[in-house]
């Protein structure tokens, strides 16, 4: 039913102990709070969706420029880690494209129930851009 990796994820997640999962809920409070608290300067934050651009579907890990191997999945998510984490609404939008043709996106992150001003932000943005024609699946 899952692909291998999300499986390894569910299966560790049952060896967390009772301890554990209150730590990681008191540190997610700290985290929504301080997030909550930075919103309220500004309306949307803007960031990169990934730190990197896309990567071909057979590809399971990158190695970053200092030699560092980490797989793909684990650094597709670090970016928009806060955003699970704190529940705040998030939107990704395209920016681009790298030199290989690869998409380039920005993400875009918003108050707590603030999604129609996100929504609102990132139609905007788009509005300012060129159309871009849809790649096809090769």
């Amino acid at each position: 039913l899952y692909q291998e990796d999300v499986r390894i994820l569910l299966e560790a997640s049952e060896l967390m102990s009772a301890g554990d999962y209150l730590r990681a809920q008191r540190s997610r409070t700290l985290m929504r709070a301080e997030w909550s608290r930075m919103l309220e300067e500004v309306d949307v934050i803007a960031a990169p969706s990934v730190p990197m651009t896309a990567v071909g579907a057979d590809e399971e890990t990158v190695t970053w420029p200092d030699g560092t191997i980490e797989s793909v999945s684990d650094a597709y998510v670090r970016l928009c880690a806060p955003a699970n984490i704190t529940g705040v609404p998030a939107l990704t939008v395209p920016v681009g494209h790298d030199a290989a043709g690869m998409p380039i996106g920005m993400q875009l992150l918003g108050r707590p129930l603030g999604e129609r001003t996100l929504l609102r932000v990132g139609h905007a943005y788009e509005q300012t851009q060129p159309a871009r024609a849809l790649a096809t699946a090769a």
